[in-house]
């Protein structure tokens, strides 16, 4: 079943908790240069780097000479360096993973929850294949979940039967192969209806699987997670 039309796909994105880190890591921040490659690794180069335009950075390391403009566009006075070669400036702190909670070396706090919902939940016998190839069959009766979510979002087809989600109250994990606009969750005799939020990753102080989890899951490291989430996501900026 296609995921409906209108089917949500959101990435919430707390700037004030991006601003926290930077001024807690920062050496002293007017020193430093945040690096906000890739769209800022995924969570939005504007609105990030405003936040921490206030916070007080000294500088914005980019991907492009197209990131640089769009920051001086934007009316924000913090110089940008265009990347070259992915070399960090020269004299000058880096701020990079660390901001967003990314760099399991440091102990920051994740700023992004990527939450989709439920397209359609079915009750299952054993013994029934989940998605393309059958990579996963049930191993008793259960109830499966479709998700509004796939590859073309950005989610890493690698997370297939790997990576942890959060159904309601029920920690299941990616079933079966991930297809383009959707993938499946075993969450066995848990309950869930069409509309429910489904969070692949976010704050663990609310029970919930993190982006570091994800990456220990896959083998892949956290900022290549959510530097590859893709446009249909909605980024929804919270201050």
């Amino acid at each position: 079943m296609p995921p409906a039309p209108g089917v949500r796909r959101r990435a919430f994105v707390d700037l004030a908790a991006i601003r926290s880190t930077a001024k807690r890591l920062g050496a002293p921040l007017p020193d430093c240069t945040a690096d906000l490659r890739a769209d800022a690794y995924g969570h939005g180069l504007i609105p990030v780097a405003r936040a921490l335009t206030d916070a007080g950075a000294g500088g914005f390391l980019v991907s492009r000479v197209e990131d640089a403009a769009a920051l001086a566009d934007d009316g924000i006075p913090v110089p940008a360096r265009v990347a070259a070669g992915g070399s960090l400036p020269a004299g000058r702190t880096v701020l990079g993973p660390e901001l967003f909670g990314l760099d399991p070396a440091r102990e920051t706090p994740p700023v992004m929850r990527l939450e989709a919902e439920v397209v359609a939940v079915k009750r299952v016998p054993a013994h029934r294949g989940v998605s393309y190839g059958y990579t996963y069959r049930t191993s008793h009766p259960t109830t499966l979940v479709l998700v509004g979510l796939g590859y073309a979002d950005g989610i890493l087809r690698v997370a297939s039967n790997k990576a942890p989600v959060q159904v309601g109250a029920t920690r299941g994990r990616v079933t079966g192969r991930i297809a383009m606009d959707q993938f499946v969750i075993d969450i066995g005799d848990g309950e869930a209806a069409p509309g429910d939020p489904v969070v692949l990753f976010g704050d663990p102080a609310r029970g919930e699987p993190t982006v570091l989890d994800w990456a220990d899951a896959l083998g892949v490291a956290a900022p290549v997670i959510t530097s590859r989430l893709g446009r249909r996501i909605e980024r929804v900026h919270t201050a």
